[in-house]
């Protein structure tokens, strides 16, 4: 009797720390690299709130982790159009390294006051398919994929962020709140995986069930695409990186 009293209070402790995914967005301290973006802040920040650092940059200012991931570029979103040509005016000075249908990438000077932090990118304003990089902050982020990096620099002092944020960041685990196209969020979690996230195999089903989901049409003409990429040249991994911005667009 005692053996089953003990098995039914740990199986209600195990019920317990269950984490339950939140939805809406929540503000959060920011605790880190806010001092190496001053400058770039100041420059955005004359547009008041429709210009924007949303993604891998705010994730690492608000990280609860000690030690967090760090991010390999700045991502720069805007509310319209308008705002977009300012912005890259400001950056004339610096020299584009890329650009696509979705961003400008520029590269990392070696002077101040941008060479204290990742490379700008600077996205343009679109709203294709169910895809939106334009409007205000709480309408971008609510199109990322990751909870880990849907957060957005409100201030010095805190972000906009995913409700499941701090868990997901804490724990490292990838969960998908938007899929655009399975094949390109496919090759996102395996871009996040390399970097120390884990996707759970309920976030793995979440992929094969859109796939399915999808017509036979889109189907087709994305598996077409893919092999005569394949069987043309191949694809280079900066040809996936292109691959997987287009794909967002549904």
């Amino acid at each position: 009797m005692e053996k089953e009293v003990i098995t039914e209070v740990i199986h209600e402790e195990q019920k317990k720390e269950i984490y339950q995914s939140k939805s809406g967005f929540i503000e959060l301290p920011v605790l880190r690299g806010f001092t190496e973006i001053l400058p770039l802040f100041n420059i955005i920040s004359k547009y008041e709130d429709k210009a924007f650092i949303c993604g891998g940059y705010a994730r690492y200012c608000a990280s609860p982790r000690t030690n967090p991931i760090e991010a390999s570029d700045i991502d720069i979103y805007c509310y319209k159009q308008s705002i977009f040509e300012g912005l890259k005016e400001d950056f004339k000075g610096l020299k584009i390294r890329h650009e696509n249908e979705i961003s400008l990438t520029y590269n990392r000077p070696n002077e101040a006051p941008h060479a204290y932090h990742p490379s700008i990118q600077l996205i343009k304003p679109l709203n294709q398919g169910a895809m939106v990089l334009m409007g205000d902050m709480k309408s971008v982020l609510s199109n990322f994929d990751f909870t880990v990096i849907r957060v957005g620099i409100l201030s010095s002092e805190k972000v906009l962020a995913d409700a499941d944020f701090e868990h997901d960041e804490r724990t490292l685990i990838l969960r998908l709140k938007n899929i655009h196209c399975p094949i390109s969020s496919t090759l996102r979690c395996m871009k996040y995986a390399t970097k120390g996230y884990w996707l759970k195999p309920f976030e793995t089903l979440k992929l094969f069930l859109d796939w399915d989901s999808r017509t036979n049409e889109y189907r087709e003409k994305l598996r077409d695409f893919l092999e005569k990429s394949h069987q043309e040249q191949g694809l280079s991994k900066e040809d996936i990186n292109e691959l997987e911005a287009l794909m967002r667009i549904d």
